[in-house]
């Protein structure tokens, strides 16, 4: 997962954290805490990504 968020765009990012969003939300459903679990580790992943881009587009804007 962290290899395809590293390289994925923003926009990307955003469909990519809805997917997973989505899939967490079948298995914690269908009762799956283990596959509940390794996708909330990808959203913590996606949103690591979110926030440094964030940071740098705030650098750029006062930079």
């Amino acid at each position: 997962m962290k290899r395809l968020v590293e390289t994925a765009t923003p926009k990307d990012i955003s469909a990519l954290e809805r997917h997973v969003l989505a899939s967490r939300d079948i298995a914690t459903q269908i009762g799956d805490p283990f596959l509940s679990y390794l996708l909330s580790m990808a959203l913590f992943t996606i949103y690591e990504k979110k926030a440094q881009h964030e940071n740098e587009a705030l650098k750029s804007s006062f930079g």
